[in-house]
């Protein structure tokens, strides 16, 4: 596949354009019109990249190299491309992602709920309001869009969410613990224009992942999961989360085995955060040593499936090596996160609420978020485990509060009280 890649949101690119085409494992690129030298870099520097991991599938549509990226080249990666390139060298942050809650409602009681405490005295948005949210993300030049809960499986309207979203704008996936991933919705949900699933894994021991769950036969469900959604030809990823116990017991390699036997394209693992469900129990999460275990247990995961399965994690995103030094923590950066109520948080691990899109757009919040103190610049490293962020803003949210709580409200409570 060939395809022109061009800059419309980006004046200064105006007269630019890439040609990007798939040879194989290979991505070749052709520069047309006036392209400055720092592009040219850029340009050979962000392709070659690719070229050196190699897709995990090729395709008509498109080289596939992850769930959190479409196809290069296509039109929705174009989009993602540029927006890149207005975030980090133009410095006007424009999101590539967004997780967007569909409902709150769930199966299971999971111990390391990142959702457990958010509010549930509003209602869900509608599909209509959802309808909404996804154009406006999509102009504001979001190009993946990953529907949560929640379990997301649960609304019965989810299909009618994801058909919103144009193939050649953006790819979708959605986030499921697989417990009704049956055949039949997961050929539905691809009929709908479903790029792929995460589905989740706290465990390669089918009775631990059961006990974490709190149901027997959760892990049952993962596995049947993982092999319907292949059947029905989406895209797969497994997400799980690491704490320091779970990285230095080397858990992640038996799971990255287990997803790779079972056919995924990709496996997720996430830091442990003290948010939602764990933020009140005792778990060691991850420090230096576990986080270094971690990076060459997913480097040699890496090496050994190359070009049939790749792990992502967090911690590598957040460690300043390689492309990650223009990654770094997420939040207000590359993405952005909508509950189920419509509350704008900086991400779906993050308790706090920038604004409502009931009440504002999601560009006029997005706008708001990159104006926050807390927010206006790029962080390296993930705001959550900061120990200086979380004093301000997350130790200091009330006992028994709403989540997620209004940043503003923290704000104007540090604020002095006027004596008059």
């Amino acid at each position: 596949m060939r395809y022109e890649y061009r800059f419309p949101e980006l004046p200064e690119l105006k007269d630019t354009s890439i040609w990007v085409e798939n040879r194989g494992k290979r991505l070749r690129t052709k520069v047309e019109g006036k392209c400055p030298l720092w592009l040219r870099v850029i340009r050979r520097w962000y392709f070659d990249m690719f070229s050196f991991t190699k897709p995990i599938v090729q395709s008509p549509d498109g080289n596939f190299y992850s769930l959190y990226l479409p196809p290069i080249p296509s039109p929705a990666h174009a989009r993602m491309f540029s927006s890149t390139i207005s975030s980090i060298y133009f410095k006007r942050p424009l999101p590539l992602a967004v997780t967007i809650g569909v409902t709150t409602d769930c199966q299971y009681l999971c111990a390391h709920c990142s959702a457990a405490g958010r509010s549930e005295s509003a209602s869900i948005l509608s599909l209509d309001e959802l309808k909404r949210v996804v154009r406006e993300c999509l102009d504001l030049g979001v190009s993946n869009i990953t529907f949560t809960g929640g379990e997301p499986l649960l609304r019965s309207d989810l299909e009618e969410c994801v058909a919103c979203v144009p193939s050649e704008l953006a790819t979708s996936q959605v986030f499921t613990n697989g417990l009704a991933l049956t055949i039949n919705r997961a050929r539905s949900l691809k009929e709908a224009g479903l790029h792929g699933v995460q589905i989740s894994l706290d465990s390669p021991s089918p009775e631990e992942h059961d006990r974490l769950r709190g149901m027997t036969g959760a892990f049952k469900a993962v596995k049947e999961g993982v092999k319907n959604a292949l059947d029905a030809g989406l895209y797969v990823g497994v997400s799980t989360y690491a704490t320091k116990r779970v990285a230095l017991d080397h858990t992640l390699v038996k799971i990255v085995e287990l997803c790779h036997e079972w056919g995924a394209h990709e496996v997720s693992v996430f830091d442990a955060i003290s948010t939602g469900r764990l933020r009140d129990q005792e778990v060691e999460l991850l420090d230096a040593p576990s986080r270094k275990v971690l990076l060459k247990d997913a480097k040699d995961m890496n090496r050994r499936y190359r070009g049939k399965l790749r792990v992502v994690t967090q911690t590598w995103t957040n460690s300043g090596h390689g492309l990650s030094k223009v990654i770094g923590c997420l939040a207000a950066h590359m993405q952005f996160h909508v509950t189920a109520q419509g509350d704008f948080a900086p991400c779906d691990f993050t308790p706090l609420s920038i604004g409502n899109v009931r009440e504002k757009s999601v560009a006029e919040i997005w706008r708001l978020l990159l104006k926050h103190p807390a927010y206006c610049k790029r962080s390296m490293n993930c705001r959550m485990q900061d120990p200086d962020f979380r004093k301000k803003y997350i130790d200091t949210i009330p006992e028994g509060a709403d989540l997620p709580y209004p940043i503003e409200l923290l704000e104007s409570e540090k604020r002095p009280q006027s004596n008059s």
